[in-house]
């Protein structure tokens, strides 16, 4: 199951626009390159591999969820953080521990 969505990730488009069109419902594109690039995989998940696999994210909102609006609020270095971490602790006993619910917590305040 990893591997046929890695694949659909990871292999090129045959033929179409670089940036699909329309933004996620989840949240718009990020403005930065990096944050972009990995928004566009994200993307690219949603559309082509997830249709295909049965839901099995145990949080609310899902990873992917997740993941567009982290890179959307925190940029490529922190979102792209906040995504790894979160995908490390997407089994059912973390899960259950933290109520199924993990929201992306919101922009830190600078001093």
């Amino acid at each position: 199951m990893w591997l046929v969505s890695l694949l659909l990730v990871v292999l090129p488009r045959a033929a179409g626009p670089l940036r699909p069109a329309g933004d996620d419902p989840a949240a718009p594109r990020p403005d930065g390159r990096a944050a972009g690039a990995l928004y566009e995989v994200v993307r690219r998940y949603r559309t082509k591999a997830s249709p295909l696999l049965p839901a099995c994210c145990p949080y609310t909102p899902s990873c992917s969820t997740y993941a567009v609006k982290a890179l959307h609020r925190h940029g490529a270095l922190r979102g792209g953080w906040l995504v790894l971490g979160r995908l490390l602790r997407c089994r059912p006993g973390a899960a259950r521990r933290r109520g199924y619910y993990d929201p992306v917590p919101g922009r830190r305040a600078r001093t």
